[in-house]
């Protein structure tokens, strides 16, 4: 089978193991440059010494900018390329699998940026400017206290919120099947302003003034917006909310299995990044240990 084949067909089988457009789309610029590299080579002829040249080469080791890549985005193309040899020798597709040579890094997880307990209460109490503030407010409200990622807090529909049982179905979680999260009082209270009061229906929870489905992008708008008007001068994504609710869950229970769980992360090293100790929790331990003297 031609390199370029077995590529094809490996992206193939991510999508239908459900793997979310994102990482595909990571995995299918990584082979890409795998098989500018290699050419029209069988994917039995692939050698170890093949490998390490391509890892040596510019299209891993510079970037588009004519900068070096940094070490981590250099760790992607190995982790790409063992990861696409171990489907095709999990298929017999290749006699002998040539990436054992490729050894991939793991590089300490820094802990991520969060907003403090006063920037988030600042941005869960600011009464926000304009006739869409409630519902700004509900959308910053709802990512801050369920963790949910972007793409899952657009996707909502009115349906998909239980007022009496105060859970939200997730219908298009990343790589897998619908979900259900549990809402706290406080994310129902915001959610409120968002509430139309019919029959439930299959439209949009988040909506514009015309009533259509915020996308993604606007909503990264309404986050900045909105944070910086809560008195937060520093450039956020929204993911910095889901990384905030991940660190506070395990700060307030010490279980990094609940963390997982809440996050719905397939593995537990990737929920791992969120077990670091407060410096402050660290003091306040290491001032009460000290002896008196």
């Amino acid at each position: 089978m031609k390199l370029q084949t077995a590529v094809s067909q490996y992206l193939e089988s991510l999508a239908a193991d459900g793997r979310s457009p994102h990482t595909i789309g990571a995995y299918r610029r990584d082979l890409a440059a795998f098989v500018t590299f290699a050419g029209s080579l069988e994917l039995d002829d692939v050698t170890p010494a093949l490998l390490q040249r391509f890892m040596a080469s510019p299209l891993v080791q510079t970037g588009p900018s004519g900068q070096p890549r940094a070490k981590a985005s250099i760790n992607r193309y190995r982790v790409t390329v063992k990861a696409l040899f171990s489907w095709a020798e999990a298929r017999w597709l290749i006699a002998r699998n040539p990436t054992a040579i490729l050894k991939c890094q793991r590089p300490k997880a820094l802990p991520r940026e969060t907003l403090s307990e006063a920037e988030l209460e600042r941005v869960l109490c600011t009464e926000y400017s304009g006739r869409h503030g409630p519902r700004d407010r509900a959308i910053l409200g709802f990512m801050l206290t369920t963790g949910c990622r972007l793409g899952e807090t657009v996707a909502l529909s009115t349906s998909d919120i239980d007022w009496q049982r105060q859970t939200a179905t997730l219908r298009r979680p990343k790589g897998g099947d619908p979900d259900r999260v549990p809402l706290s009082p406080r994310c129902v209270s915001l959610l409120e302003a968002c509430r139309t009061g019919e029959t439930p229906t299959n439209q949009p929870l988040f909506r514009s003034g015309a009533g259509r489905r915020l996308s993604c992008r606007q909503v990264q708008r309404i986050v900045s917006k909105r944070l910086q008007e809560a008195g937060i001068d520093r450039h956020l994504s929204p993911h910095v909310l889901r990384h905030t609710f991940a660190t506070r869950l395990y700060n307030q229970t010490g279980d990094i299995r609940l963390v997982q769980t809440a996050l719905r992360h397939e593995h537990i090293e990737t929920t791992k990044v969120y077990a670091h100790v407060d410096p402050q929790r660290l003091r306040q331990a290491i001032n009460g240990a000290a002896p008196i003297a």
